[in-house]
């Protein structure tokens, strides 16, 4: 479920505006999207029940809200580590860049061995004792710190800088001692207190929080913690903004349905520095870094109540905002310093002249705050999701601001999110002030949701009885306006869950539940009778030609992705066009929906066709055919049809026939499914053995073909030998017999024999099989086991082995009865085929 450990919490990317050098690290695309929740933030609304330990509370929000994947206690990062206070400084006596340091620890006095150039006596710094762990010089993994010898003199420790404890920046640069004399702690004191480094961080699975956008940020979690507790939720109460002059601000929406309401104001006298501490500590806990002040506040913002902002530079952006739809064949050049080409349903953020950011995804390059800002605008809007994540996911951006907008943000966010930004703003930089009119661009306000439940409903669907005052005690704790009369509810839903979250009564009946409690709901059996589901015939005989593969053929199964390569295609002769193109491909390399399992078989084959001396392999899966129609869409369309296929390919060091033994699996594989099974010619694709190739039939109906891989597509995808084999399961569905038949053992045995002999290298096996049938009455069952072609058979002709099993159903036959049948088959043979008989 959770875990408790220490270590650093994953790094966010936020949509904010930095310096070019910083760019690269904050916008390189996100390869784990994660919420990280800090307990004193969260304090700062919700005052915690004592005796309610973080493990208890972390689990207590995973059974009844999202999950909690791991509880960070920042705190165990910087066990053993204190301030310390350096009392003396003396050069090593056998290095010159070296100091001896004695450092007061609150406990005692220790000497350190210390190569800081900036270590001077007075000094307050930061101590790993012995037991420790760092990184060296900020580099590499973790090292225990112990009691050693540096060049013949005793240190008990490390004087730190601050890469070398996990913190990225601090005013003495990258590689210099920490200078903390700054701050009133007395030696001794926790590092981790001391630098307010002793946060607890719960780490929320992001999967969790798709249909709960409220949650992503701590005033939404903190609101929900207060109704699992019964305990006061500080209100947040809009501050009234008062408009400024200077800048004539102005906004206009020409596609309100991507973009329902758009807020924004002009702030003058603004200073780009760095955030304060306290600030920068509280984003490094949530796992986001400190650019400058600015960035910082919008960033802050979003983890506070789960709005994303942004900050233009005013006298870049200008005075006029329009959000519209790119143009045609419009580009622009993001903050990632990449250039994307748009397409004219994607949203964007535009001055008169040229587009300045990718709505709710990313800004644009240069639009942003830099060091020589003195005047920006605060961007607070609603997007839509759905516009939001085809934009992402087209352009492939993933950022924190992406992916709340695409889980449908409350549009009332907006107008809090802003007064708090310009509150941060304000207390950052005290000559801030607001230089524009407060504009609000809100076309279609949402009209309030409301529904209708009873307590019969509630009892209905949880079988438990819950009275009427508890129902509207939890409902009213989340936030729901209730209205009660007799046993009926009338709700009305807060703003803030009525984004695609709470719409009908079975939401509400769910709230109930989780904060009633899912444990407290008695496990029964149901009473109803449980009627068998429909089968899938399709699965049905997928399952069983796996078991039979699996178990009896020896093959082992692959899963591979439906997507192919186009160099794979070409190698077997396979047309690109006549594939359906994905318009944005997970790979890049392999941009085609497959039509045929084959392709991707081989190269399975190719793999490990040299670390094992056989290899069978077999795939089941959907392949896609764009020129026929398969099933409804449900948007009055329909979808390529999409039967199931299966693939086979076998191979092996040595021998010289894989296609009959591909044969002879299908032929065995069939037949256990009750087929009447067939093999007949059929003219060779560019891919296939010209010789080697035959049509798969059951019942008369072609189903799938059988073929060895022409040397020079083998060749091509590094292959030796190899035969394979694809049919319709689907297709086969309706052919395979329901059930399974069986028949008497015979009351008498078989004789056997085995006859070789050689004929025309052209001549079709299956011209030979019938004939040979044909010759015998008694012949009950023909295999072959052996085809040759080199050293002692005539060029041109190949040499051919065949089991034969005779049975009579009325006695034991005897050596002359075998004998004169075997007799019939030569003479057959020699009239038929010219055939040499070897034995």
């Amino acid at each position: 479920m959770f875990d408790e450990r220490p270590g650093e919490p994953h790094r966010m990317f936020v949509w904010g505006r930095t310096g070019p050098e910083e760019n690269r690290h904050r916008f390189a695309q996100i390869k784990h999207l994660t919420m990280l929740i800090s307990k004193k933030w969260l304090s700062e609304f919700v005052k915690l029940p004592k005796g309610v330990s973080d493990f208890d509370l972390a689990k207590r929000i995973t059974l009844s809200t999202v999950e909690v994947e791991k509880v960070i206690d920042q705190a165990q990062a910087m066990d053993k580590m204190v301030v310390g206070v350096v009392k003396a400084v003396l050069l090593h006596p056998n290095a010159d860049r070296l100091k001896l340091c004695r450092v007061d620890v609150g406990s005692r006095e220790t000497q350190i061995v210390c190569g800081g150039t900036n270590v001077a006596e007075g000094m307050k710094v930061a101590v790993a004792l012995p037991g420790a762990r760092v990184k060296w010089h900020g580099e590499g993994e973790l090292v225990e710190l112990a009691p050693t010898k540096i060049r013949g003199e005793k240190s008990e420790g490390m004087i730190c800088a601050g890469i070398e404890i996990g913190i990225e920046k601090s005013s003495e640069g990258e590689h210099e001692i920490m200078d903390l004399s700054a701050i009133s702690d007395k030696a001794g004191t926790p590092l981790s207190k001391a630098l307010g480094r002793d946060d607890v961080v719960f780490d929320i699975e992001h999967k969790s929080l798709t249909n709960r956008p409220d949650l992503m940020g701590h005033y939404g979690m903190a609101r929900e913690v207060a109704a699992l507790y019964r305990i006061p939720l500080v209100s947040s109460r809009l501050q009234r903004l008062k408009p400024g002059k200077g800048i004539n601000l102005s906004v206009v929406i020409d596609e309100p349905g991507l973009c329902p309401r758009y807020m924004a104001l002009a702030m003058d006298g603004i200073t780009v520095a760095p955030s304060p501490e306290w600030l920068r500590v509280r984003l490094s806990s949530c796992g986001v870094r400190s650019i400058n002040n600015v960035v910082d506040v919008t960033n802050a913002v979003m983890l506070e109540l789960g709005q994303p902002m942004h900050a233009f530079d005013a006298d870049v952006l200008g005075e006029s905002i329009v959000v519209r739809s790119a143009k045609p064949k419009e580009k622009i050049t993001a903050l990632d310093e990449k250039t994307y080409q748009l397409s004219t349903e994607m949203l964007l953020i535009a001055n008169r002249e040229k587009p300045m950011a990718i709505a709710g995804v990313m800004g644009g390059e240069g639009s942003g705050v830099s060091e020589k800002t003195t005047r920006i605008v605060f961007e607070s809007a609603n997007f839509s999701p759905v516009s939001v994540r085809k934009t992402s996911m087209k352009l492939g951006l993933r950022s924190e601001s992406s992916a709340r907008f695409e889980k449908s943000l409350d549009p009332e966010l907006c107008a809090l999110a802003l007064s708090r930004a310009v509150e941060l703003m304000s207390k950052l930089c005290p000559g801030a002030r607001v230089a524009s009119k407060i504009v609000d661009v809100f076309p279609r306000k949402p009209k309030p949701v409301i529904l209708s439940l009873s307590v019969s409903d509630v009892s209905g669907f949880l079988g438990v009885e819950i009275s009427t005052k508890e129902i509207t005690d939890i409902l009213s704790r989340l936030g729901f306006t209730v209205k009660t009369k007799a046993k009926h509810l009338s709700v009305t839903i807060p703003s803030w869950r009525a984004t695609k979250d709470v719409s009908i009564k079975e939401d509400l009946i769910e709230e109930v539940a989780r904060i009633w409690g899912y444990d407290r709901i008695v496990s029964s059996l149901p009473s109803f009778s449980i009627a068998p589901p429909v089968q899938d015939p399709v699965r049905l005989l997928s399952r069983r030609l796996r078991h039979t593969l699996a178990s009896e053929l020896a093959s082992t199964e692959v899963y591979r992705y439906a997507f192919v390569s186009p160099q794979t295609l070409a190698a077997l002769g396979f047309d690109p066009k006549e594939h359906l193109k994905l318009a944005n491909p997970l790979a890049s390399d392999r941009p085609y929906l497959v039509r045929s399992l084959l392709p991707n078989l081989l190269e399975a084959v190719a793999m490990n066709q040299h670390s094992f001396p056989n290899v069978s392999l077999f795939e089941i899966d959907r392949v896609f055919f764009g020129e026929r129609k398969g099933d409804e869409d449900g948007q009055k369309g329909r979808l390529p049809l999409q039967p199931y296929h299966l693939a086979v390919a076998y191979s092996a060091h040595g021998d010289e026939s894989p296609f009959v033994h591909v044969r002879t699996m299908m032929h065995d594989l069939l037949s256990q499914e009750g087929c009447a099974v067939e093999f007949t010619p059929t003219p060779p694709a560019s891919w296939m053995h010209p010789a080697r190739c035959a049509d798969i039939l059951v019942s008369g109906k072609k189903i799938g073909v059988v073929a060895e891989v022409d040397a020079p597509a083998a060749k091509s995808l590094g292959m030796d030998r190899v035969a394979v084999c694809e049919l319709n399961v689907t297709e086969l569905t309706q052919r395979a017999r329901a059930g399974q038949t069986f028949t008497p053992i015979p009351l008498f045995p078989d004789a056997k024999r085995d006859v070789a002999f050689v004929v025309e290298a052209r001549t079709a096996y299956g011209a030979l099989e019938a004939a040979v049938r044909a010759a015998s009455s008694l012949l009950v069952h023909v295999e072959l086991f052996d085809v040759f072609q080199g050293k002692g058979i005539e060029e041109g002709k190949k040499s051919v082995a065949i089991h034969l099993s005779f049975r009579s159903a009325e006695r034991t036959l005897t050596s002359q009865e075998v004998d004169r049948e075997i007799e019939k088959i030569r003479h057959v043979l020699t009239k038929e085929f010219g055939a040499t008989m070897r034995s």
